[in-house]
């Protein structure tokens, strides 16, 4: 379900389903697979590294101590660093930049525990570079909205999310829901500009900024580029990694990310929704686009292709519609 600022809603099944999984579950997951291969798990928070001359990179982590006392301990040396600390992690600082506000999103939302939906709900506002969401889950509903950081207050996104889910399921939601936020990068406007790796590192996940600009999206992008960065190590060739992600995605998301603005135009929401309203075929390509197959820098090449079949599919849902309105009995004065 797509909601645009005016109200006017589009629903349309997804030609593929989507799977949910439990973030929980699928870092056990993750873990249990890395730890069969022969990972070596230390579960301590990282508190420092170091460079250790050529033998390659020594990690400090807060080690257990007896009470009222702490102290770190040293791991390794080892080859290659990859820094996985999200957006406003110290590694990224560290070995390439800090990011500024500019380049940050905001999300906030709650766990609603309880709510039992079978649809995606997507919901638009006027003057919000993002939008608002419910996602179905096993067990309850992930109810969320982001923004550019510094676009709009916490307070007044949070207005809007509650306002929301009150009119839709009560004011009683608010208070059996947990809530959660974030800090989201942007992707990077040239996609030659941002530093990704260099001399035994690389940056990996919201970290490197392998974030869909538009959606927001990080998680299966962090596991991509994972996915490059691990063929390129085991290739023996980890300096291919910057121009592989770049290839794959990269390039991808910075046209996404120099275009953003005009996607959340209302006009341009206000016209999409209305269309998917009523022709099947560009709800398809909008179902291809909310799952990934869909490329942004091709989107309006195949709008244009597919013009004709969606302009008489309208003309037909809109005659259809007048047809059954004049049908009506007319209601007694």
């Amino acid at each position: 379900l797509v909601i645009a600022p005016s109200g006017r809603e589009a629903e349309f099944a997804l030609r593929d389903p989507l799977a949910v999984v439990s973030r929980a579950e699928l870092h056990t997951f993750l873990l249990e697979r890395a730890a069969g291969a022969g990972a070596r798990l230390v579960r301590a928070r990282v508190t420092s590294f170091d460079r250790a001359g050529s033998s390659g990179w020594i990690v400090r982590a807060a080690a257990p101590a007896a009470p009222g006392a702490a102290h770190t301990e040293g791991h390794g040396p080892f080859d290659f660093l990859v820094a996985a600390d999200g957006a406003a992690g110290s590694a990224r600082r560290r070995l390439s930049a800090a990011l500024p506000p500019a380049d940050l999103t905001q999300g906030l939302g709650y766990y609603v525990p309880g709510l039992s939906e079978n649809r995606i709900t997507l919901k638009f506002y006027e003057g919000l570079d993002g939008y608002l969401w419910i996602f179905p889950r096993t067990d309850h509903a992930s109810a969320g909205i982001c923004a550019g950081l510094g676009g709009r207050p916490a307070a007044d996104l949070k207005h809007l999310m509650d306002r929301f889910l009150c009119e839709r399921y009560g004011e009683s939601i608010l208070s059996r829901s947990a809530r959660y936020a974030a800090l989201i990068p942007d992707a990077p406007r040239d996609p030659e500009g941002e530093s990704l790796q260099g001399d035994g590192w690389a940056l990996v996940g919201d970290s490197g900024r392998s974030v869909d600009p538009l959606t927001r999206e990080g998680i299966y992008y962090a596991m991509l580029a994972g996915e490059t960065l691990a063929g390129c190590l085991a290739d023996g060739d980890p300096g291919r990694y910057a121009h592989d992600w770049r290839s794959n995605c990269g390039r991808e998301f910075s046209w996404a990310a120099r275009h953003a603005s005009r996607f959340f135009e209302r006009r341009f929401i206000e016209r999409l929704v209305a269309v998917c309203d009523l022709s099947p075929a560009a709800a398809g390509i909008m179902s291809d686009l909310i799952a990934g197959r869909q490329a942004y820098r091709t989107l309006k090449r195949r709008l244009l292709l597919n013009a004709p079949r969606i302009g008489m599919q309208m003309a037909a849902a809109c005659l259809s519609r007048a047809g059954r309105s004049s049908l009506r009995p007319a209601r007694d004065s």
